[in-house]
């Protein structure tokens, strides 16, 4: 959801069997049950799959969705409003609402304290750094990986073959020498 700027607009490739929006997938998680798109095979339209008819919630009992909590949405009169439809895209920076960038806001970071953590256990026990590959999620609706991280040499793409012989493209990022 990092990034999204309506949730109840549906991924462009998210599409396989009964596919709710964020905002649906948040009701059917409070117990709703739900009427949504559903699509079969991959990314053609069948219709509509009514979803959760038993009503099973995704939280304990007691508690409510952390986004209902958030003040994301909420149950007025019996139904459900989407009261902050872009939640997800913006962040706070210094007070400031900024947008989201999700490669340079959360995954980059995530990949440096990744690759640290990596080496340094490597490293405690003798051997030498590693180079780290990256591969961004290819169900990201921004195909973009973004900067490379902070002391890392230099993105390439480099094509990987999998055993099912499907060509895919992976990002690398070599260290830097000294």
């Amino acid at each position: 959801m990092i990034g999204w700027h309506d949730l109840t607009v549906a991924s462009v490739f998210l599409k396989q069997g009964p596919s709710p929006t964020w905002f649906e997938s948040f009701q059917l998680g409070e117990g709703f049950e739900k009427l949504v798109n559903n699509y079969n095979p991959s990314l053609v339209p069948a219709g509509k799959r009514l979803v959760n008819s038993k009503h099973v919630r995704a939280w304990k009992t007691g508690a409510d969705c952390i986004w209902r909590q958030h003040g994301v949405w909420d149950v007025v009169n019996g139904q459900s409003v989407l009261l902050k439809k872009d939640y997800f895209r913006w962040r706070n920076e210094e007070g400031v609402r900024v947008p989201v960038n999700l490669s340079r806001d959360y995954f980059v970071p995530f990949a440096i304290r990744f690759k640290i953590a990596i080496n340094k256990a490597i490293q405690g026990r003798g051997g030498n750094p590693i180079l780290i590959f990256l591969d961004r999620n290819t169900d990201f609706e921004d195909a973009s990986i973004g900067l490379c991280p902070k002391g890392l040499l230099s993105v390439q793409m480099m094509p990987v073959v999998y055993s099912c012989h499907i060509l895919a493209v992976k990002y690398v990022c070599v260290k830097k020498k000294n």
